[in-house]
C-alpha cells in the first residue's frame, strides 16, 4: 500500500447530506448498551491523532493512506460497504462519535454513517475500532459502516475509481478531528466481484438481475 502523507483537517466538519447512520441515544457510551466502556482517555493529552483502518473481508484490520485500495464488503444488510474504523490517540475512548463518508470527486456526492463506539484499548496510549481476528459481525458496529452499493447515487463505477474518503473522530470533550484520503474502492470479496462489479457499476438499477442473481 502507498504510504503517502495524508491530507488532514482538524476540527472542521463533514459536508454531510441527509444519508447519515443515527448514532446511540444520549446516554449511551456506544453502540452496544449504556455505560460499559472501560477505556477513558487514551494518550498523553497532546493533540487528538488517528490512523484510518479498514475492515477485510477475511477479520483483518489494516491502515490505509493516501492512494490506497479500500474494501467493499457484503454486510448482513446487503449490498456492498466500506467499513471505516481508527487507531487513535489523545482522545476519550468511550463514546466516540466516529464519521466516515465516501465523496464522488466529480459530482461531491457523498455515502455518510455517523455512529457512537467504544474503542479498544491495544495500549501505548491507543484505542482502535477493532482487532485482527475478531469476527466481521462482532466487530462491524465498531466501524463506520459506508454503505457505496447498490450504485444509485455516483457518476462512475466505484470500483477502480479514485474517490475522496472522509474520515472524523469527536470525544465527548469536544477533541476533534478530520482527515481526508484519496482512495480507490475494490471488490474485497473473490466469491462475489460478479455481484460487486454488477450493483457497483454506474448506472445500476434495483432489482437489476447480476450474474448469481439480484441483490
Amino acid at each position: 500500500m502507498g504510504r503517502a502523507r495524508a491530507h488532514f483537517f482538524v476540527a472542521l466538519a463533514l459536508a454531510l447530506p441527509t444519508q447519515v447512520a443515527c448514532s446511540s441515544p444520549k446516554g449511551a457510551d456506544s453502540d452496544g448498551g449504556p455505560n460499559t466502556c472501560p477505556v477513558g482517555f487514551l494518550g498523553d493529552g497532546g493533540a487528538p491523532d488517528f490512523t484510518v483502518t479498514v475492515l477485510e473481508a477475511d477479520d483483518s484490520v489494516v491502515p490505509i493512506a493516501q492512494g490506497d485500495t479500500v474494501p467493499m464488503i457484503f454486510p448482513p444488510q446487503g449490498g456492498r460497504v466500506i467499513f471505516v474504523g481508527v487507531d487513535a490517540t489523545n482522545v476519550d475512548g468511550c463514546g466516540l462519535q466516529l464519521t466516515g463518508a465516501l465523496r464522488d470527486l466529480k459530482t461531491q456526492e457523498v455515502r455518510v454513517d455517523s455512529r457512537t463506539i467504544n474503542l479498544i484499548s491495544i495500549g501505548g496510549g491507543h484505542g482502535v475500532s477493532g482487532k485482527t481476528g475478531e469476527s466481521v459481525a462482532a466487530a462491524i458496529a465498531n466501524f463506520a459502516n459506508v454503505a457505496v452499493c447498490p450504485n444509485e447515487w455516483s457518476s462512475t463505477n466505484l470500483y477502480g475509481t479514485l474517490y475522496g474518503l472522509e474520515v472524523t473522530v469527536k470525544d465527548k470533550e469536544g477533541r476533534q478531528l478530520t482527515k481526508k484520503l484519496d482512495v480507490t474502492p475494490e471488490c474485497g470479496e473473490p466469491s462475489r466481484v460478479a455481484e460487486c462489479e454488477c450493483i457497483c457499476q454506474t448506472g445500476y438499477v434495483l432489482g437489476q438481475v447480476c450474474d448469481g442473481g439480484t441483490e
